[in-house]
């Protein structure tokens, strides 16, 4: 998502904040290959209980710490059930930063990377665990779909969303 706010910026001609995003970009891309790394050596040295892991943590979602951020104004602005970073997530997947079809594809990045598909002899949980995941991202596709069909429908019958950001000057943001 760094990467593509880098390109928007660039689009748009804020060279600081392409420069900005493109250092956590690439920071991001080492906590990655750190990661990956150590995930390897998981599934080669218990690859049920990699697999166990790995499904647990995809069946549970991935909740990332700006979830929690609150700027004080954005249930005031929005309403008293407005979440900041939904909101804000909502955005970022309706301009192409970062989308649901981008979290597929690291899905399938990650289950390739790991060769889930290929390994052979496990137990059954684990194996059921393994079917998880290799189906994981097609699931998660298809309710990207229903999402945008959804989104689409929404807009044609006029209940198109927006929010205030307040690093935006209150600016009503469209949400879909």
């Amino acid at each position: 998502s760094h990467g593509n706010t880098a390109r928007l910026a660039t689009y748009y001609g804020d060279n600081a904040l392409c420069k900005l995003c493109g250092v956590i970009a690439a920071d991001e891309s080492r906590h990655e290959m750190a990661y990956s790394n150590i995930v390897d050596q998981f599934f080669h040295r218990d690859p049920n209980g990699a697999m166990l892991a790995f499904a647990d943590m995809m069946r549970k979602g991935i909740v990332m710490p700006a979830h929690f951020l609150d700027d004080g104004s954005h249930a005031a602005s929005n309403g008293p059930k407005a979440n900041l970073f939904h909101d804000y997530a909502a955005v970022a997947d309706n301009i192409g930063v970062y989308t649901t079809h981008d979290y597929a594809d690291i899905v399938d990045h990650l289950v390739a990377r790991w060769k889930v598909a290929d390994h052979t002899g496990l137990r059954g949980d684990a194996a059921e665990a393994q079917e998880f995941l290799v189906n994981h991202s097609q699931r998660i596709r298809r309710l990207a779909d229903i999402q945008a069909e959804r989104r689409a429908r929404d807009r044609k019958r006029g209940k198109a969303r927006s929010a205030a950001f307040s690093w935006a000057f209150n600016r009503q943001v469209p949400l879909q």
